[in-house]
């Protein structure tokens, strides 16, 4: 089990008071939610995976706040569950806590019916997944076990109505909703003043998880990297308090930083392809780069590679060396090769200085 760190307070240039409260979403894997007091009604980002413990340690820890940092509040005050993005780490303990507070729920349109129906999106998810496998070159035999390790299992989470759109369109008070599509379809930062809630989009410690949009349309690294352009190109974030891992104190050296690392993943995508004596499929590539990976990990290791591969396509620097024998209906994986026609389009633009 993580340990897990004390409830914290931060207060934010507009008098926002915000409160970092850490829980055990999955095994192994610790999670942030936020409670913003100060800026409109009590508000919760975020609400956990619901599962183990963790909705217990969430209202421990919410219980806390009014003896411990001297607040008028109680859990039963929440009246608004913004949802950052609609994995289960963050999504799978809605029910338990609206039913705790009344609250309402706001999530993002793209991402709404994951919370409202999560066995449908499990279904079509799945079902893409089967498909990006089989493409993959992972063979058939495993397909069930890593369907398995993912998670995306019906019945795994109940369903939870959502009340409101949480997008840039619909501003709400005292908060800043910034769309930022990669991580998830719809992946959102929340601005509290000159303190920016990012979720799953900017971590401290870790380059966050990109899915090919094969999987889901508005995921993907191109979405991914215009989104992280968006955030250097927003004024007066002091902070970024992200859904797992510490605060970021430098937050454009930070996105700079995972800019940087994108790159060079990409170009050692190029550079294994260039360099294989045959088409490499992604299980190849993926064997490549990550040589040590099993499972769970080695699941997320070849969406990774597969995210990297589609947005070099997009670019135009990779191709599908046998897309004559896809066509005919083969169910070969597919392989890649160097573009004949490779414009050498820089893979990430340089941004302006302007944040």
């Amino acid at each position: 089990m993580p340990r897990l760190t004390a409830v914290r307070r931060f207060v934010s240039n507009t008098g926002a008071r915000i409160y970092r409260i850490a829980c055990e979403a999955l095994p192994g894997l610790s999670a942030r939610v936020y409670l913003i007091l100060g800026a409109g009604p009590a508000t919760l980002v975020d609400a956990g995976s619901g599962e183990g413990r963790c909705t217990e340690q969430i209202v421990a820890a919410l219980e806390s706040i009014a003896e411990e940092h001297g607040e008028d509040f109680q859990p039963r005050r929440i009246e608004r569950i913004l949802i950052t993005h609609a994995h289960i780490d963050h999504i799978g303990g809605l029910a338990d806590l609206v039913g705790r507070t009344g609250a309402q729920v706001g999530a993002h349109p793209f991402d709404a019916p994951v919370v409202s129906d999560w066995d449908e999106h499990a279904a079509v998810f799945n079902r893409r997944l089967l498909d990006f496998l089989e493409q993959a070159g992972v063979p058939g035999e495993r397909h069930s076990a890593l369907l398995e390790l993912f998670g995306f299992a019906p019945g795994r989470m109940a369903c939870v109505r959502v009340d409101f759109p949480l997008d840039e369109q619909h501003p709400l008070p005292g908060l800043r909703v910034i769309h930022t599509p990669g991580h998830s379809p719809g992946h959102v930062c929340i601005q509290v003043g000159d303190i920016l809630l990012c979720g799953d989009h900017i971590l401290a410690r870790t380059i966050p998880q990109q899915w090919p949009e094969t999987l889901a349309a508005f995921t993907g690294l191109r979405h991914y990297l215009d989104s992280l352009k968006k955030i250097l190109q927003t004024e007066g974030t002091r902070m970024a308090l992200g859904g797992h891992e510490p605060p970021i104190l430098g937050v454009r050296r930070r996105v700079e930083e995972i800019m940087a690392a994108q790159e060079r993943r990409i170009e050692r995508v190029v550079e294994i392809v260039g360099g294989s004596p045959s088409p490499p499929c992604l299980v190849d590539i993926a064997q490549r780069i990550y040589t040590r990976q099993q499972g769970f990990f080695e699941l997320l290791a070849l969406i990774d590679v597969g995210s990297r591969v589609e947005y070099l396509e997009q670019l135009g620097r990779l191709e599908v060396a046998n897309r004559g024998e896809l066509r005919g209906g083969s169910r070969q994986p597919a392989r890649y090769r160097l573009s004949r026609t490779d414009s050498r389009i820089t893979t990430i633009a340089p941004v302006g200085e302007d944040a």
